[in-house]
């Protein structure tokens, strides 16, 4: 893990061996209070694999000043599913009703973002060991958006409507983490600088798609002409950025008790577009120019955790762990990608234990954590207006359960 937290650890801890975690599970849910209107809780649960990594050591040269590692860290997974179907349960339908009202609506976002690291680390001092780790790091999103309805009126008059909303890309940038990290025995505390992101290159595709007919729009007692929106660009650049941070860490062992600080630091990312798509007008208005927005940034912030970790025996142990996890998506319209705006917090409790000469870890984390974030329909039975009601504000809840285990497979000295 010092690859990834802080380098210079790597220059103190010189033991050949081979870490994998793989085997790490997770559940979680995303509930969308009055999401597509009063009464409504579109539900995203899911149960995956969760986020993983893969390091080992290995050398260059003979004369050992430089102890090197590589690694392999998935930074994010994110996927969101949700869908809302109405078909007024509560309407009486022609001719005792006013009308008949259908809906479908689906919502689809996922993120992931892989890293591939190099480190290398050596001791400037005795006690202070001073490391890198330069990164490749490949990010993916997409999103769809997708609402139909329909309407059938007492006369035998029928509307509907049908919206999409696409975009899918990914992006390559590099980093590095610059680590100093300080053993002083009982007392160690460290520093590690994430630099910005420097964009290489990507790629992505948009879509938009939007038609009605038969429908009063404006709300004028009148049925306006049939609209059609309608775009596909493909081939285009992507972007994206990520922020400067600065973290630092100390811990401190009594006895046989160690006590764990960590905060870190993360600047702003000033809002820019993750693509740029040309603007266009509409085939049914063509006076009306059209514009994407796919803007995104981020806000500075600071996180923070507290552990601590107690030893029975040399061969078994506890530990217990709470975090922060603010979202640094801005709460005004500067980001228009991200959905999950939540801050969480994480409770982890496990063991680390030895069993036939491997080191084991074992871990339960539950998280959770609330938001808001704009409607992205309404079917209200009370909204006169369906579909094309005001789209106000919902809460969003996210609870989540984590399940690991590691271990560290030993693979001996040159001398054994």
């Amino acid at each position: 893990s010092a690859t990834f937290y802080n380098p210079g650890w790597i220059a103190h801890d010189t033991d050949p061996s081979f870490l994998l975690t793989t085997m790490a599970a997770e559940a979680y849910q995303i509930k969308l209070k009055d999401g597509l209107g009063q009464g409504t809780e579109p539900t995203s649960s899911t149960v995956t694999t969760s986020p993983g990594y893969l390091a080992g050591r290995f050398t260059i040269g003979k004369d050992r000043t430089w102890q090197w590692a590589y690694s392999y860290l998935q930074k994010v997974k994110f996927q969101f599913d949700a869908v809302g179907i109405r078909v007024d349960p509560g309407a009486e339908p022609p001719p005792n009703g006013e009308s008949w009202f259908s809906g479908e609506s689906f919502r689809q976002a996922e993120a992931n973002e892989y890293w591939y690291g190099i480190s290398f680390a050596r001791n400037i001092k005795e006690d202070v060991g001073l490391g890198f780790s330069p990164y490749v790091v490949q990010r993916t999103m997409k999103s769809r958006t997708q609402t139909s309805v329909q309407n059938l009126g007492l006369s035998g008059d029928y509307s509907q409507g049908y919206f999409v909303d696409e975009y899918d890309f990914w992006h390559v940038r590099l980093l590095a983490k610059i680590g100093l990290a300080v053993d002083k025995g009982n007392l160690t505390y460290g520093m590690t600088l994430t630099t910005p992101g420097l964009g290489l290159f990507g790629s992505g595709h948009v879509v938009t798609n939007t038609t009605f007919s038969g429908a009063d729009l404006d709300d004028n007692g009148e049925v306006d002409p049939a609209v059609l929106v309608s775009d596909y660009q493909e081939d285009l650049s992507a972007s994206w950025k990520s922020p400067l941070s600065l973290a630092a860490g100390v811990s401190y062992q009594v006895g046989s008790t160690g006590y764990y600080f960590t905060a870190e630091w993360f600047n702003a990312v000033q809002g820019t577009q993750a693509m740029e798509p040309e603007s266009f007008y509409s085939q049914s208005s063509p006076d009306q120019l059209r514009i994407y927005n796919l803007a995104y940034g981020a806000k500075s912030l600071i996180n923070f955790g507290v552990g601590f970790e107690h030893a029975f025996n040399p061969k078994f142990s506890l530990y217990g762990a709470f975090r922060s996890d603010f979202s640094s998506i801005p709460s005004d319209d500067a980001d228009n990608l991200q959905i999950s705006n939540w801050d969480l917090w994480h409770f982890t409790s496990g063991t680390s234990f030895v069993f036939l000469n491997m080191e084991f870890t074992t871990g339960l984390q539950y998280s959770y954590g609330s938001g808001t974030s704009e409607r992205f329909g309404s079917f209200s039975l009370g909204d006169e207006q369906g579909i094309e009601a005001g789209l106000a504000t919902h809460e969003i809840t996210y609870n989540r359960l984590k399940a690991l285990i590691g271990f560290n497979l030993p693979m001996g000295t040159e001398s054994q």
